[in-house]
Formats: structure tokens, sequence, C-alpha cells
């Protein structure tokens, strides 16, 4: 799910590369811990430059974001950043446009927030680590993490791909729930135990996150209706022609005659005893990945006390990228996550000047 961490994962630029000291935009903090190590090891600085942004989002030389014309022309700068000009279509950008730091003022605190997205601080947590308002704590979080899911839209489960469930209670958390979805008269016992008691709650809170899980290590996920057919929903995360692993018993999946790929029903021991047809040994049909996923990432999520449902596959595309990066050291994490945020490219590009 990282493309491009191992390309961007150096701490410092090659030999002969150039920084300019008045190209940096931020640099993490030093913590007491880094310091003290710093007397017996050094410890490159963590620093981001505008011409490392230039280089991931524009690797072959300044592009229009939006007619992809490469007849560019320097145009100033804006706020000690390089402007420039496009002669195809007349307008004007930046090489932040496009980009998670597209129309940010203090940008030098990014490095130090994908820091706190990788400890996995909560908003005020974060807020209180980089002095800014909890408000803006929170909408930066969303800006990244809706980038990654933006970037994971494009992902495609193939081959044997495992599909794993969790029922869970849509929440309007920071909206009000319409009328039909009111649970006033349900009592907070039902609402614990809503795959027990689903029909005393309801039909619109009724969901299933589906996840999907490859051998090759994709994952994506949707949410779904209780009881929905599947077959037009999976079409967007999974090719036709993948083989299904669905977990028998217990099961909410229900499959259209639409599906032209196969399904292999997993038995109550997690396996399935079919092998590939016509093979002695073949691969063998499960559904542990998926289910480990789910495990681990409703664990990791209960430190955020309760999230909206139509937040939740951005936090799932956040989670994607913590989980492998749970164990290195949180400063190379940070720039590892800006730099995937980075290339995801989905902000929205408006008129520079």
């Amino acid at each position: 799910m990282l493309p491009a961490l191992m390309i961007q994962a150096t701490l410092r630029p090659p030999p002969g590369t150039h920084r300019p000291p008045g190209e940096k935009i931020a640099a993490l903090k030093e913590t007491p811990s880094a310091q003290a190590l710093q007397s017996a090891v050094t410890i490159p600085e963590q620093a981001l430059y505008v011409g490392e942004v230039r280089d991931a989002v524009m690797p072959r030389g300044p592009l229009c974001p939006r007619c992809g014309s490469t007849d560019i022309v320097r145009f100033g700068k804006r706020r000690g950043v390089q402007r420039y000009r496009c002669k195809a279509c007349g307008r004007t950008f930046t090489d932040f446009t496009g980009t998670v730091l597209h129309g940010l003022r203090r940008r030098a605190l990014w490095l130090d927030f994908c820091r706190c997205l990788m400890e996995g601080l909560s908003a005020r947590e974060t807020a209180a680590e980089l002095g800014i308002s909890k408000n803006t704590s929170f909408a930066w979080r969303h800006r990244a993490i809706s980038a990654l899911a933006h970037a994971d839209s494009t992902v495609v489960c193939k081959g044997i791909v495992e599909l794993g469930q969790l029922p869970v209670l849509r929440s309007f958390k920071g909206s009000q729930p319409p009328a039909e979805a009111h649970m006033w008269s349900v009592k907070s016992s039902v609402r614990r135990c809503h795959r027990v008691y689903s029909r005393l709650i309801p039909r619109s809170r009724l969901l299933t996150l589906v996840v999907a899980v490859d051998r090759s290590g994709r994952a994506r996920a949707v949410v779904a209706s209780r009881g929905e057919v599947l077959t037009p929903t999976l079409s967007d995360i999974v090719q036709s022609s993948a083989e299904l692993c669905v977990p028998r018993f217990g099961s909410r999946f229900r499959f259209g005659a639409g599906w032209t790929g196969g399904i292999k029903w997993i038995g109550a021991s997690g396996e399935a005893a079919a092998r590939a047809s016509g093979a002695k040994s073949g691969p063998l049909y499960h559904v542990r990945n998926a289910n480990r996923l789910i495990h681990y990432f409703i664990e990791w999520m209960r430190r955020f006390c309760g999230v909206a449902t139509k937040y939740l596959l951005r936090y799932f595309a956040w989670y994607l990228r913590w989980a492998p990066l749970a164990a290195v050291s949180s400063r190379v994490a940070a720039r590892l996550l800006f730099f995937e945020v980075l290339g995801s490219g989905s902000m929205t590009i408006r008129k520079e000047g």
C-alpha cells in the first residue's frame, strides 16, 4: 500500500544534491531522547525542502497540473515559493498546487504533524504538541487521510481474495441523524449487542464493513448495507475474475448471479478443504489475513472514541500506513507518511493569483 516509500525514505539528499537553505519548508523538532542519542551517534537532520516536494510532485520537471502542458515559464515567487505560468492555458501555479500543502500558511509544522499521526495522537494532543487549535488539527488530519483514501480508491485486489466482515452501526458523530435513524428508544445494552438484537435497531443503522485482502498484500474496504447484494459493490474493489474466499458460518454476504469469479466458502475451521481443481498441491484457501486485519483495525480504532461512518474508510487508509511503520522510528516514519500523502494528488486545484 506504500508504492513510493522506498524511493522517498532517504534521511538526507543524495551526495552532490544541492538544497538551498532558503528552500527549507520544515524541520522536525529535536526530542530530549534524540538529543541525548546525538552525542554518541550522528543523526541526520530531518528537514523538508521545496525541491523535494517538486521532485515528488513533478519528477519530470514543471508540469501544468490543469492541462498537463510542459510549456512552462517562471512567474516570480509567492511567499518564498517559486511560481510558474503555463503558456498553453495561461494559468499560474506553484510547487505546492494540488498537494496537501496547497493554501496552508503553517506548512512548516507538517513534518511534526505527520509525526503526531504516526504516534497515534488525538486531535487535542496534536494541537497541544504543535501549538495550533484543535479545529486546525482535526482539519489537517482529514486533509491527510482523505488524500490517502483517494490514493487507495484506484487499488484493485486480484487473484485469490479473502473477504472479511465487521458488522457496525452507522454513526452520525458530529451531525444530526435523520428521523428514521434515531435510536432514542433503543437501550444501550441493545446497541452494544447489535449483532444479536439487530431486529430492534433501525434498518438504516445496520451496516457491514467489508474488507478484501489478496495474496499480494493489497487491501480494500467498503461499507455496505446489511443484507445488500455485494456484486455491484465488489466490482469496484475486486477484479471480476478473482477467486473469493468467503466465511460460511455467520456470513452476511450475498452475491448475485452477476459475479463471474469463483467463490470458495470457508468452513468453521477457517480453511477450505478443497484445493485448486486438477492440482495435487494447490493454494490453501482461508480468510485468516482478512480476519487478522479487521481485528487489529478494531483495536487501533479504540483510541478515537468513535468515528463518523462517512469517515471510516479514511481511517482505514490511515491504518494501512500506520501498521507497517509502527516499528519504525517516528521521525523516519513522519517523512515516509508525508511523501505518501504528498503523492496522492487529491487536492482541489484553484486558480493562483
